[in-house]
């Protein structure tokens, strides 16, 4: 039998920050129904890797170890623990992983 797959997904405060600058941002430079139809791909993305969270592959020379799963325009930085799937951050693919990553750690 293979890895186990996660029962639920859950978002770091961090990442809930993340999600809500994100609809705020995509709302004032578009819309708010834009913003939401975005903020709803990204929630059925987590959805996706509740099924598939192998997906991405684990980038342990990161610290702390995630995998970066991209979706439109941002990256999503999760983790695998016990029966859960923990986003950690939601990133704009142009952010510097590694610095956001390093304060993480701190």
């Amino acid at each position: 039998m293979g890895p186990k797959r996660p029962n639920r997904y859950r978002l770091t405060p961090r990442a809930r920050e993340d999600l809500e600058a994100i609809w705020i941002y995509t709302a004032t430079a578009w819309s708010a129904d834009q913003a939401e139809n975005y903020v709803n791909n990204l929630t059925q993305t987590f959805q996706l890797l509740l099924y598939a969270p192998e997906i991405a592959r684990l980038r342990a020379e990161l610290n702390p170890p995630v995998r970066i799963y991209s979706t439109g325009s941002h990256c999503i930085l999760y983790q695998i623990a016990d029966e859960d799937l923990v986003v950690i951050r939601i990133l704009g693919e142009k952010q510097d992983w590694t610095k956001i990553l390093r304060a993480l750690d701190t």
